[in-house]
């Protein structure tokens, strides 16, 4: 997949202080947040945290292995995320942490409080269309891959912090509102897209949905969305794009290509054929398409998929006549 754009901590580095080889933290307060930057230089393992008030830990770089309550314990990478509630405690490992390659992650703690206002507001002025509960902050475990939207928040907010500007706390309260509704997005994307059959009958966004990947191989438009869920194509756009943070459009697209690129690693079909089955009416405009969200051209990212399952039996080959006394 294309790569995104990572998080990065550079101007934070230049000006702190390192004073614990295990979890050294350093601690930007603000109004409506607390920013913390944590380093681990060696290994270690049963490290503890615990916030009074909801937190986003992020992976900057390095591995952990996370120990949530409720949560079966989960490797955690550079580019992944996860929201915790208030008061929970979070175990974690340093299986690969040294001097030399340090495990650094940030974790955010948002005000709930000034969730709850925010939340209040937006129910008030931008309701959800066909959700009684609206909008609201998770009260669970959260975990999600950044989008390219959360890490440039993140990074934005990581300069201000550092950058030391006597009105960080009017910039940060920018970025920290958009991050907020963006992570209520984020939910609204998990619980809504894993599994619209579940929702259909009662959320029209959810049936329109469960449609569209229904018929992906059709000349589906966001005019044949919006008729299925009942809404004028305006307010319907309006509404996607409130809840999911992204457009109709961009959606149909990714629905697209993400079956593009099943059909091309399972199957030797053609460029053309996967294009036109999978609801393209223009073979240049699918090449245009894949490349920006994949990386990669079709042909490409087929010849690398290829590739990586040779290396990959080639491995178990190996493996097989180890453990077969070949060698």
């Amino acid at each position: 997949m294309k790569a995104k754009q990572a998080i990065d901590i550079s101007t934070h580095l230049s000006g702190r202080k390192l004073e614990e080889m295990v979890e050294n933290r350093t601690a930007y307060s603000l109004k409506m947040a607390e920013l913390n930057i944590y380093e681990t230089h060696a290994r270690a393992t049963n490290v503890q945290l615990s916030f009074g008030n909801p937190v986003l830990a992020s992976m900057v770089q390095g591995k952990k292995v996370m120990h949530l309550e409720g949560t079966p314990a989960f490797d955690f990478y550079p580019g992944e995320s996860v929201m915790v509630p208030g008061h929970s405690l979070m175990t974690i490992d340093f299986p690969e942490a040294t001097d030399q390659n340090p495990t650094q992650c940030l974790a955010l703690a948002l005000s709930e409080e000034r969730i709850l206002h925010l939340t209040d507001e937006l129910n008030d002025q931008f309701p959800l269309i066909d959700s009684p509960e609206g909008w609201q902050f998770t009260s669970d475990n959260l975990y999600f891959t950044n989008e390219e939207a959360i890490n440039q928040l993140l990074n934005r907010l990581i300069f201000v912090c550092a950058e030391g500007n006597a009105a960080r706390d009017y910039f940060a309260e920018l970025i920290l509102q958009e991050l907020t509704i963006r992570l209520m997005q984020t939910k609204a994307r998990r619980i809504l897209l894993s599994n619209p059959n579940v929702f259909a009958n009662h959320n029209r966004l959810a049936y329109a949905v469960q449609y569209l990947r229904e018929h992906l191989h059709e000349n589906i438009s966001v005019a044949t969305l919006a008729e299925k869920a009942c809404m004028s194509e305006p307010h319907f756009y309006r509404c996607f794009k409130q809840q999911f943070g992204f457009s109709p459009v961009e959606f149909i697209n990714r629905e697209r290509i993400q079956k593009a690129a099943h059909i091309l690693i399972h199957t030797d079909r053609t460029i053309t054929e996967i294009a036109f089955d999978c609801g393209f009416n223009h073979v240049n405009y699918f090449l245009k398409v894949f490349r920006r969200q994949i990386g990669a051209t079709p042909t490409e990212f087929r010849q690398r998929q290829q590739t990586r399952s040779k290396t990959q039996n080639a491995l178990w080959a190996t493996s097989e006549s180890w453990n077969n006394g070949a060698f």
